[in-house]
C-alpha cells in the first residue's frame, strides 16, 4: 500500500496475481540498493531517490509504479541468474529454460504508461538486457565449435558472408543458410621468426617477459577484416586474418578448388619480414659483428638452450630444429624485443575502395603492431574477373608506415569522405594506453608509387589522450546526409563508451560524453542507419542500442521480434559473454557472437560441440527519433502498431540507400523481412511497396496497388537501372516467389490473382526495358572501341561479342525498340565484319543454331536445348559460366559497366554530350553483375560447398 497525500493506492492490484513468491518478497525487501515501497513518494527522500533513478520530476504515479515494479523484476532476474550460475538452482534441459522465459514474459506483460517521446529515451541499466531478450529475441542462431576470445570477432562482408573468429578457426557463414555448408580457415602453427638468437642469460630481462611467458598450444585468431567487393578473382571479398603469433594472411573463397577451406593468397607478414631484414630493422647502431652469423654452439643434449623464438611453441609433436638457427645472428635482448614488436601484428582493417581514372581501383590494408606502428598495404583489383582461369597472384605493395602511438595498436577503423572536391580517407587508431587519434590521407597520393616508404597520412585530431584506460574497439562513420561530419565511437576496456563528432568545415570537435554502458570490456561497436543509431556489446553479455538526440547519447530498447523465429538448430541460451557485433548490408539485422558458460551446458551432448553461438536479431523496428523529425508526416494508415510503422520507415530508408551506385546490391535481409510480412501482413507489404514506387516516380499517393502498377509500367524508361534492378529482385523473390492459394480449394484468390498478374506483367516489361538498355550500351561501347583501340587491344572484361544476335533482336522487335537504339544499330552495321560473329554453333555437334529466342537455343541437327548468355545472347559454352542466384540466368560475357550507371533510356536531350559520354565509356573494367537483377554473379557450387546469397 502506497500513501500519496489523501490518495491511497494498493500495489499490486488486488485482482492481480502477485508475480513474486514470499521468498522473493523477502529477498527483495532485504536488497540494500533499492528503497522499500512505502517511502517511495516521500518528499524527504526525493533527492536520494532521484540519484538512484527511482524518482524523476514531472512524472505521474502510474509511471513511478510501473518503473518500480520493473525494478523488482530486474532484481529478481539478477538474483536468479546469480543462483543459477552458482549451481544453487537445478536447471536440466531446455524445457525448464523455456518455462522460465515464459514466466518472465508473464511478469513483464504489464505495458508501461504512455509518457510521450521521451519515454523511449529513458536510460536502461545493464540488468535490463535479460528482460530485453524476452521481446528482442533472436530469430536465428547457429552454434560454434570454438569459443571467441578477442573483440571484434565477427564481420559481415559486402557479398553477404559472415566471418567469425573463434579460437584457432575462422568460420564463414551464409546467413541465408545457417544450416548449410560453411567455409573454414584453420590457423596452423607458424615457424619462429628468423630475426636472431639471444643468450640464455638475457631471458630474464624485463623486455623478454612477454615472449618468455607465451605458452599458447596453438595460435588463435586475434583480428579479422573483410575487403571491399571486387578484390578477389571472382569479384568477391578477400578476408584478412591476424593471429596471436602476429602473422597476417589474406584468404579468398575456394570457388575454383571445390574445397571447404579457404585459399591463402598472400602472407603479408613474410613480406614485412623481408622488408625489415633489408633495412636491418632500422637499427643504425648495429655493429658489424652482430650482423654476421653467430657461431653459437648448441649441444644436442641440452633442449633448454634452443633460441627464444621457439619458447612460445612447445608441443609434443614439434621439436625445435636447432640446425636452422646456426646462421642466425646473435643479438641483444632489447634488439630482439624491438624486432618482435615490429613484426608482431595485432589488428587488421581494410579501407573503402579507392578509385582512379588512370589506374585500377584499390583498397588499403592497415596493420597495427605492438610497436605502435601501422603499416599500410595497397592491393589492386585484378585485371579481369574469371571463374575458369587461374588469376595472377595477388600483390600487396607496402606504401608506408605511421608511428601512430607509443604502445600496442588495439583498434583501427576506416571511413571515406570528400573535402573541397577531393576524396580523402579517414583512419582512426586506438592504443592500449587509451589514446585515440584521427588521421587523414588523400586518395590521389595513396595511388602514387612510393619508394621511400613514407606514409601519406597526416594527423587530423588527437581525440583522446593517453592514460584513460585501454581502447578496445573503434567505429568511424561519415554520414551520407552530413558529409562534413565525422562520427567516432570509442569502446574502452573499462566498459565505458565515448562518442565524438568532428565538423571538418568548421573544425569544431564535440564530445557527446562518456557513458559507462557496460560492466566489462566493450567488444563491439557498429553504426546503423547512417549514424542515427549505434549498437554496442560487451564481455558482460549485454547488447545495447543508442541514438543521438541533440548533444547527448541516449539508450533505447532493442526492437521486438514481430516476424517470428527461423531457428532450426537447437542452440542453448546459456551465453556468458559477447565478443563482437556487425550490421547487415540493409541495416535490418544485427548479428552478435557469444561464448557459452560450460557449466550450464549438457555435459553429454553440448559441452564438446557448443562453445559459442552466432545470433541474429531484427532491428528493422528500431525507433529512430532523428528520422521522425525529418519526416513527421510519414505514416502507414490503418496500422496503429508502432512496430509496423517503424519497420515501414526503416525499410523505405534502406531502399533509398541503394540509390548510391557504390553500394552493392545485397538484399538478403530486405527480402527476408518482406517475405515475413507477406506471410502475416499482406496489406502492410503492399503499402510499403506502393509508397516506395510512387516516391521513385514522383506522383502522389495512390489508392491501391492495382492503380499504381499500371502507371509504373508506363514510366519504366524514367527509372534508373538501379531502381529497375531493385524492382525486379523484390518482384521475383517476394511477390512472385510462390503463389498465394486459397485455403479451401487450393486456387488463387480472385483479387490476389489479378494483382499477381499485374506484378508478372511489370516484371516482364521491366526486363524488356533492361534488355533494350543492354543492347544500346553494347552498341555504344562497340562504336567507341572501334574508333579508339585496335581490334585485339581490349581493356577490362567487356568484349564486342554477340553483335549479330543483338542486331537480329533489334530487327525482330522493330515496333517496340526506341529510335535511339535503332540509330546505334545502323551505325554498328557499318563497322568492319570482324566485329560481327557468324551464326551460333552447337557446343556438342557444331551444327548451326538459329536465333529465335533470347534465353534458349535449339540445335538444328539433334534439337539439343542449350542456354543462351543473358548478356550477349550467344550459346553458352560447356565450360562453367557465371550464374545469377536471383533469376538463375547463365552469363558467359559480362555486360558493360555503363548499363548499371544509366539514369534513364534513351539519354535525355538535356544531358547533351555528357549523357552520350556516359554510354560511350563502356569498355572499362566491369564487375560480374546480372544485367536484369544487378546482383553479383557467381560460379554455381555443389550443395556441400558454401556459396553466397545476395537475395
Amino acid at each position: 500500500m502506497l500513501l500519496c497525500g489523501a490518495t491511497t493506492t494498493i500495489w499490486p492490484p488486488a485482482n492481480a496475481a502477485s508475480p513474486l513468491t514470499d521468498g522473493d518478497h523477502r529477498s527483495f525487501a532485504s536488497h540494500q540498493q533499492l528503497p522499500l515501497p512505502f517511502p517511495l513518494l516521500g518528499l524527504p527522500h526525493s533527492q536520494a531517490l532521484k540519484s538512484q533513478g527511482i524518482f524523476r520530476p514531472q512524472e505521474d504515479i502510474e509511471s513511478i509504479l510501473y518503473r518500480f515494479s520493473t525494478a523488482k523484476l530486474r532484481f529478481l532476474c539478477e538474483n536468479r541468474m546469480k543462483m543459477k550460475r552458482q549451481g544453487e538452482e537445478n536447471t536440466t534441459g531446455t524445457e525448464e529454460q523455456h518455462s522460465k522465459k515464459q514466466k518472465l514474459i508473464e511478469r513483464s506483460s504489464m505495458s508501461p504508461p504512455q509518457l510521450g517521446i521521451d519515454n523511449a529515451l529513458l536510460p536502461i541499466s545493464p540488468i535490463d538486457h535479460e528482460l530485453a531478450l524476452v521481446t528482442a529475441s533472436r530469430f536465428q542462431a547457429v552454434p560454434l565449435v570454438a569459443s571467441p576470445t578477442y573483440p571484434n570477432a565477427i564481420a559481415w562482408s559486402d557479398e553477404n558472408l559472415v566471418a567469425v573468429a573463434s579460437g584457432h578457426v575462422v568460420t564463414i557463414l551464409n546467413p541465408a543458410e545457417l544450416c548449410g555448408p560453411k567455409g573454414l580457415i584453420i590457423i596452423p602453427t607458424g615457424k619462429p621468426l628468423p630475426i636472431g638468437v639471444i643468450e640464455r642469460k638475457d631471458l630474464l630481462s624485463d623486455c623478454m617477459l612477454p615472449t618468455c611467458l607465451s605458452r599458447d598450444f596453438r595460435p588463435c585468431v586475434r583480428s579479422i577484416s573483410w575487403s571491399p567487393l571486387g578484390l578477389a578473382p571472382n569479384a568477391g571479398c578477400l578476408l584478412a586474418v591476424c593471429t596471436t603469433e602476429g602473422v597476417v594472411k589474406v584468404y579468398r573463397s575456394p570457388f575454383h578448388e571445390f574445397s571447404t577451406e579457404w585459399v591463402e593468397v598472400m602472407d603479408v607478414s613474410e613480406i614485412l619480414l623481408t622488408y625489415f631484414a633489408k633495412i636491418r630493422y632500422g637499427e643504425t647502431d648495429v655493429s658489424s659483428s652482430d650482423c654476421q652469423a653467430s657461431h653459437l654452439e648448441v649441444k644436442q643434449g641440452h633442449n633448454d638452450d634452443h633460441p627464444v623464438a621457439n619458447l612460445g611453441i612447445r608441443s609434443k609433436d614439434r621439436r625445435p630444429n636447432l640446425q636452422e638457427n646456426h646462421n642466425l645472428p646473435l643479438i641483444g635482448a632489447k634488439q630482439y624485443a624491438s624486432r618482435i614488436a615490429m613484426l608482431s601484428s595485432l589488428v587488421v582493417s581494410w579501407s573503402p575502395m579507392v578509385h582512379s581514372n588512370s589506374s585500377r581501383s584499390c583498397s588499403i590494408l592497415a596493420i597495427g603492431a605492438k610497436s605502435g606502428r601501422i603499416s599500410l598495404w595497397r592491393v589492386h583489383e585484378p585485371e579481369c574477373y574469371s571463374i575458369t582461369q587461374r588469376s595472377k597472384p595477388h600483390v600487396a605493395s607496402l606504401i608506408g608506415f605511421i608511428q601512430a602511438h607509443n604502445s600496442w595498436i588495439t583498434a583501427i577503423s576506416w571511413s571515406k569522405f570528400v573535402s573541397d572536391g577531393s576524396p580523402q580517407l579517414l583512419l582512426s587508431t586506438g592504443c592500449s594506453d587509451g589514446s585515440v587519434k584521427l588521421w587523414r590521407g588523400y586518395t590521389d597520393d595513396l595511388l602514387k608509387p612510393t619508394e621511400d616508404g613514407h606514409a601519406l597520412f597526416s594527423l587530423l585530431k588527437e581525440v583522446i589522450d593517453a592514460g584513460s584506460g585501454p581502447t578496445s574497439v573503434l567505429s568511424l562513420l561519415v554520414p551520407d546526409t552530413s558529409p562534413h561530419k565525422i562520427m567516432l565511437a570509442v569502446g574502452k576496456g573499462s566498459g565505458s563508451l565515448e562518442v565524438s563528432t568532428y565538423d571538418t568545415s568548421t573544425g569544431e570537435f564535440d564530445a557527446l560524453g562518456s557513458h559507462y554502458a557496460h560492466d566489462q570490456i566493450v567488444t563491439g561497436l557498429a553504426w546503423a542507419y547512417d549514424g542515427h543509431c549505434l549498437y554496442s556489446c560487451s564481455q558482460d553479455n549485454s547488447l545495447h542500442s543508442w541514438i543521438i538526440k541533440g548533444d547527448s547519447l541516449h539508450e533505447v530498447p532493442l526492437p521486438s521480434n514481430i516476424l517470428g523465429d527461423r531457428i532450426s538448430i537447437d542452440v542453448p541460451d546459456v551465453s556468458d559473454g559477447c565478443s563482437g557485433i556487425a550490421i547487415s548490408p540493409a541495416n535490418l539485422v544485427v548479428v552478435v557472437v557469444r561464448s557459452f558458460d560450460a557449466n550450464l551446458l549438457n555435459p553429454m551432448y553440448q559441452v564438446r560441440s557448443h562453445k559459442g553461438a552466432v545470433e541474429f536479431f531484427w532491428i528493422g523496428g528500431q525507433k529512430l527519433e532523428s528520422l521522425l523529425q525529418k519526416d513527421p508526416d510519414e505514416n502507414f494508415p490503418g496500422f496503429p502498431n508502432m512496430d509496423l510503422v517503424n519497420w515501414g520507415r526503416n525499410i523505405l530508408w534502406s531502399l533509398n540507400q541503394y540509390k548510391r551506385l557504390d553500394k552493392p546490391l545485397v538484399l538478403w535481409d530486405m527480402i527476408a523481412a518482406l517475405s515475413g510480412f507477406k506471410k502475416s501482413e499482406v496489406s502492410y507489404l503492399e503499402q510499403i511497396l506502393v509508397k516506395w514506387l510512387i516516391s521513385n516516380l514522383g506522383f502522389e499517393w495512390g489508392p491501391s496497388i492495382g492503380t499504381v502498377l499500371p502507371h509504373v509500367c508506363r514510366h519504366l524508361s524514367d527509372l534508373t537501372s538501379r531502381q529497375l534492378h531493385l524492382l525486379n529482385v523484390i518482384n521475383r523473390n517476394v511477390i512472385l516467389c510462390e503463389p498465394k492459394l486459397d485455403n479451401v480449394n487450393g486456387k488463387e484468390q480472385g483479387s490476389d490473382g489479378e494483382e499477381r498478374k499485374l506484378w508478372s506483367k511489370l516484371l516482364e516489361m521491366s526486363e524488356k526495358e533492361l534488355r533494350e538498355r543492354l543492347v544500346g550500351c553494347s552498341f555504344s561501347a562497340t562504336l567507341n572501341l572501334s574508333s579508339r583501340l585496335p581490334v585485339k587491344g581490349y581493356n577490362g572484361n567487356w568484349q564486342p561479342v554477340g553483335l549479330a544476335q543483338m542486331l537480329l533482336w533489334v530487327a525482330n522487335n522493330d515496333r517496340v525498340v526506341k529510335d535511339y537504339v535503332k540509330l546505334l544499330a545502323s551505325e554498328v552495321k557499318k563497322i568492319e565484319k570482324r566485329y560481327v560473329a557468324e551464326e551460333d554453333q552447337c557446343s556438342y555437334c557444331s551444327a548451326p543454331v538459329p536465333f529465335k529466342d533470347t534465353e534458349v537455343a535449339f540445335c538444328q541437327a539433334d534439337k539439343i536445348k542449350q542456354a543462351r548468355c543473358a548478356v550477349s545472347m550467344i550459346v553458352c559454352p560447356t565450360s562453367p559460366t557465371w550464374v545469377c542466384i536471383s533469376c538463375n540466368r547463365r552469363i558467359s560475357n559480362l555486360a558493360p559497366e555503363s548499363l548499371f550507371t544509366l539514369c534513364r533510356h534513351p539519354p535525355s536531350a538535356t544531358l547533351g554530350q555528357e549523357g552520350s559520354a556516359n554510354l560511350q565509356n563502356a569498355e572499362v573494367l566491369s564487375k560480374p553483375l546480372c544485367p536484369f537483377c544487378g546482383v553479383l554473379l557467381q560460379k554455381r557450387q555443389p550443395g556441400y560447398l558454401l556459396s553466397t546469397s545476395p537475395v
